[in-house]
């Protein structure tokens, strides 16, 4: 199916598309057990042995995990945390090179008529993985290298136009500056997209070159580059339509997969049995969906540069090395596989699935409290982080109100959330700089609706009263660099309100958290996490606070599993609720408590095969059946 000798020195993208097409339906047998051995190779090997590198490094910190911020400052501020961003990069990359490259041998072997086996695939690429984690680790620092000037040019843009006030106010506002800012961010980002995209099309041979014509690392960057001379615009529309398709089939594949599951969901009725059954054929369905698109996107990837190594090889450099081979259609034979296998495994597949989804059933969905905090207060019904907001949380009957504390130049604590007003106010006094007396002259809740504008900047004192004996509170102490003894201080303010067992505490700083924990260990002190790396079920806090996408079920089970709840946050949508729930966590921290405490008791009345019903059907997108009967459930 490949183009002929003088064909391949011309060809277009559209006869090298068709011809890789023709090549991966001719070989997709081999290619697909190729590439699932090497995921599993990877998922058993490569992944747990990156893992443990990245414990070992982040143990030089002296810590178990890094979170936020700590995460930017650890890999690019410190000598061990660049250089292990190298090595892991570098073997992650590895990990899809090798897979690239037993894929390409396939290829290869059939352009000079002949087939490999699996294992000869396989062999081949283990055989040059030396070679190959070499290549990736010189492939990561030269995109290092390609990213600090534009990386710098958007840190200075932000320096320049957007440090004035909090980023809050510029993402709630949208200044006419914020809009200037984005244009010119946005064209930073098209202009190192346009040069990253020239660079990967020059080094498009570089893994080929390395592996089938024994060019050095170090050389095979220029050499691919020379080999592309008069074949990067090709090159570029081919990698081009071949990136559109990987995106576009993840994309198409999940709306058709929701629709599936709709359509087929109710032949299996509403019974534990026939839910666990579905979610087995569902989640077999969707890994051979996945797998097969994987398979399309990195195959034709394979197919496509073998295209243009053979293309612009001299004559006789692509001879194949010295493995045992066999005729193409005695290979091909060999290769089949056989249906009554394919189709035990899909069988064997979807009941080790529903077994799977019993399991975590039983570990995770029973009736288990779950909490909801107000979020700054009900700030869906209120403006934030007001006494109106804590009162109507309070009218409401949410578990704990939300809210946010600093100090003040004068020493007062006050609940703010931003550094200064300018989101709620338009008024740029910044909350350290500022006296109490100060901040608390401004109106800070007509932007929400006239009908606040009696609404000012509260005192801790005053939201602890607001709250007293009504809602417990969920105090975040604030980290901008500024405060002086606000820990101290929240802990005054609390004993002298009598509210020491109605509070709990957070904080995304981790020295706030642990100060916190010397002046009271027997509080309930918790830490606020975006996105992190490492151990966090291991860090010496008293529960987790997370954004949702970092609640899944495995790292919620590793949080329990070290005794310490998950509180998500900020969930708004009934239907993301019902699934954290399902996953199992511990607390909602949400803008509509009244939603939020709707949701959570329409949750308990279902009995275990009702919870699983309202689980899968959100993940499918059905929104009115989740609702049902209570139309309030509706986002």
């Amino acid at each position: 199916g490949m183009p002929v000798a003088e064909e391949r020195r011309h060809y277009g993208a559209v006869r090298a598309l068709a011809a890789a097409f023709r090549s991966l339906r001719a070989s997709w047998t081999v290619m697909a057990g190729t590439s699932l051995l090497c995921s599993v190779i990877a998922a058993g090997v490569v992944l747990p042995l990156v893992g443990v590198f990245l414990r070992l490094l982040i143990a030089r910190s002296g810590s178990v995990a890094v979170a936020d911020v700590d995460i930017a400052v650890f890999f690019f501020r410190t000598g061990p945390g660049l250089l292990g961003l190298v090595l892991i990069s570098a073997l992650l990359l590895a990990g899809t090179a090798i897979e690239q490259t037993c894929l390409m041998s396939i290829a290869l072997a059939r352009e000079h008529g002949e087939a490999l086996r699996i294992r000869d695939a396989f062999s081949h690429g283990v055989a040059h993985a030396f070679a190959i984690v070499r290549l990736t680790t010189m492939l990561v620092l030269r995109l290092l290298v390609l990213i600090v000037p534009f990386a710098a040019a958007a840190g200075a843009v932000y320096w320049a136009l957007l440090r004035q006030y909090d980023i809050n106010f510029y993402l709630t506002d949208r200044p006419s500056v914020f809009w200037a800012a984005a244009v010119i961010l946005a064209i930073i980002v098209v202009g190192f997209l346009v040069v990253l995209g020239r660079r990967l099309v020059t080094w498009l041979l570089i893994v080929p070159l390395v592996v089938f014509s024994r060019v050095q690392p170090a050389a095979a960057f220029a050499e691919s580059a020379r080999r592309m001379q008069g074949q990067r615009s090709a090159a570029a529309m081919i990698l081009g339509a071949w990136l559109l398709l990987a995106l576009a089939l993840p994309l198409a594949a999940l709306p058709i997969m929701q629709a599936l599951g709709r359509a087929v969901a109710p032949a299996f009725g509403e019974t534990l049995t026939g839910m666990l059954v579905f979610v087995g054929v569902i989640a077999v369905t969707w890994l051979v969906a996945v797998f097969a698109i994987n398979l399309v996107v990195r195959a034709l990837l394979a197919l496509i540069s073998v295209q243009f190594y053979v293309g612009t090889a001299a004559v006789g450099e692509t001879t194949m090395p010295n493995w045992k081979r066999h005729a193409d259609g005695h290979d091909r034979h060999r290769s089949r596989w056989p249906r009554g296998a394919v189709c035990g495994g899909i069988v064997a597949g979807a009941v080790l699935a529903a077994a799977l989804a019993y399991l975590l059933l039983q570990g995770t969905w029973h009736d288990r409290p779950v909490l909801v905090f107000a979020h700054r207060g009900a700030s869906a019904a209120a403006p934030e982080n007001t006494l109106a907001a804590f009162r109507r949380a309070g009218v409401e009957h949410t578990d704990f109100v939300e809210l946010d504390v600093q100090e003040t130049a004068d020493g007062v604590v006050v609940v703010a959330h931003d550094s200064d007003l300018m989101k709620v106010a338009r008024s740029p006094l910044k909350i350290w700089a500022s006296t109490a007396a100060q901040l608390r002259a401004v109106d800070i809740g007509s932007f929400f609706a006239a009908a606040y504008s009696d609404q000012r900047v509260p005192t801790l004192e005053e939201a602890l009263a607001a709250c007293k004996n009504v809602s417990r509170v969920d105090i975040e102490l604030k980290d901008y660099g500024h405060d002086q003894r606000l820990e101290e201080r929240v802990v005054a303010l609390v004993e002298a309100a009598g509210m020491q067992d109605q509070i709990v505490t957070m904080s995304l700083s981790r020295g706030m958290v642990a100060k916190l924990k010397q002046l009271r260990p027997d509080w309930t002190s918790g830490l606020l996490i975006a996105r992190a790396i490492g151990q966090v079920n291991r860090l010496p806090v008293d529960f987790l606070a997370v954004e949702s996408k970092m609640a899944t079920r495995r790292f919620i089970r590793s949080a329990h599993a070290a005794g310490k709840p998950v509180y998500v946050w900020t969930v708004n949508d009934p239907q993301r609720m019902i699934r954290l729930i399902g996953l199992g966590v511990d607390g909602l921290i949400t803008n509509r408590p009244a939603l939020a405490r709707e949701v959570v008791a329409h949750y308990r009345t279902q009995s275990s095969a009702g919870r699983l019903f309202l689980f899968v059907m959100t993940r499918l997108g059905v929104h009115q059946e989740i609702s049902e009967p209570d139309n309030d459930l509706r986002p």
